[in-house]
């Protein structure tokens, strides 16, 4: 694991729930998961270019302890002032140390 001084930043993964609206139609909303401790690092244009298959698109790297997590959620910050969709993730050997998620920041929370 990475020590918890290395891990400053909150995070939360998000699923997306879909609910009945009571008269036929659905309603999809994200949804907050456990809370998980990271590192927040902002890829530079050389990297995006130089991993352009790894990092499709991707404009941040997050680094954290393993966690169960895929491309299907979405993170947004403790604050909730940061939305990202989650473009790969890396979990080095295989070992289920630690992961390094690669993400695009969106505009807003949708």
């Amino acid at each position: 694991m990475i020590p918890a001084g290395l891990l400053p930043e909150t995070f939360y993964p998000l699923t997306l729930t879909e609910t009945s609206d009571n008269q036929g139609g659905v309603t999809s909303a994200w949804t907050d998961g456990t809370a998980f401790k990271g590192r927040l690092s902002s890829l530079s244009s050389n990297e995006i270019m130089s991993n352009n298959k790894l990092t499709l698109n991707s404009t941040h790297k997050l680094f954290c302890n393993y966690q169960t997590i895929d491309e299907t959620k979405r993170i947004r910050n403790n604050d909730s002032t940061r939305y990202f969709s989650i473009t790969g993730i890396i979990n080095p050997s295989n070992a289920n140390h630690h992961q390094e998620i690669f993400l695009t920041e969106l505009e807003s929370n949708g």
